[in-house]
């Protein structure tokens, strides 16, 4: 971080510092409004927590900090697909943004205590994705969290781009978490073969839950012990995942600990998608609060 962008709220550190496991270069945020940190690698926001408030997201106890590889749970951004690459499934799931370096390209206070910090990540393009794209996400972090995305193609040809803020939230008792804001809402079912259905009610998780859903409104409440509320802005898609015990099982930085989080997702994947022109801009917003 140059010396322009040094401020008294915010401080460098590292995993090792914080969560006893070296590996990964990481930014602390400390204002009267809120407290945060931020991974470099993926510029993936690991925790965030409103003064007064409880915690906004859920960092795996079982986290591994490792150069290149995914850290599980805060906001990861996947992109430039999301899940698994539909045209060669052999690619890494949820594309290479998440795993990358990115660039602090600015961090300053705002009139109302809040502050923002701008990370910026350039693919010149290579054999995982041949279009070159250029990436900005803006957080500004006070009494709630706003994130936006800005996404250009800076290739030759249109592109298509799948993407979305793979946001984890915590809670209490899982068997008792609502998701509302989706009711009537069509959705791909991920655990059966992506077929369509419509949603009933609010949305419960008694099981592995991994649904894609369509045309989604701008707000969703989750309801635990302190609501949580989020509201977006072009982010059509929204992915609820919660592997379930089972599965669980298998994913070696969760299992038991299945229970203490559901996955909100917001973006822009399957048919919403965005199909970018050379030169073309796309942008998307998110919200979220306790």
């Amino acid at each position: 971080m140059s010396e322009r962008l040094q401020a008294d709220w915010l401080s460098r550190t590292d995993s090792g510092a914080l969560y006893g496991e070296p590996g990964l270069e990481l930014l602390k945020v400390q204002t009267r409004l809120c407290r945060a940190v931020i991974a470099v690698q993926g510029a993936q926001l690991l925790e965030f927590q409103a003064q007064g408030r409880e915690p906004l997201l859920w960092l795996s106890p079982r986290a591994q900090f490792r150069e290149g590889k995914p850290v599980r749970g805060g906001i990861p951004l996947c992109m430039p697909w999301f899940g698994v690459n539909r045209r060669d499934p052999a690619k890494p799931k949820h594309g290479l943004v998440r795993n990358a370096p990115w660039q602090l390209s600015g961090a300053r206070a705002l009139p109302d205590g809040e502050v923002e910090l701008v990370f910026t990540y350039d693919h010149a393009g290579n054999v995982l994705f041949s279009t070159p794209f250029f990436c900005e996400v803006t957080m500004a972090l006070g009494r709630g969290l706003r994130l936006q995305l800005a996404l250009q193609n800076r290739g030759a040809e249109r592109t298509e781009f799948s993407w979305a803020w793979h946001t984890y939230f915590p809670v209490e008792e899982l068997c008792k978490v609502e998701v509302r804001g989706l009711e009537s809402c069509e959705y791909l079912d991920n655990t059966r073969d992506l077929q369509r259905f419509t949603q009933e009610g609010a949305l419960t998780f008694s099981g592995e839950v991994d649904r894609i859903y369509e045309q989604a409104p701008e707000r969703q409440q989750i309801l635990t012990r302190a609501p949580i509320e989020a509201r977006s802005e072009n982010c059509h898609s929204v992915i609820c995942w919660n592997p379930g015990a089972e599965m669980a099982e298998t994913l070696e930085d969760v299992g038991e600990h299945y229970r203490e989080y559901v996955c909100v997702e917001h973006g822009n994947a399957f048919s919403h998608s965005w199909q970018l022109e050379p030169g073309a801009m796309a942008r998307a917003s998110l919200h979220l609060q306790r």
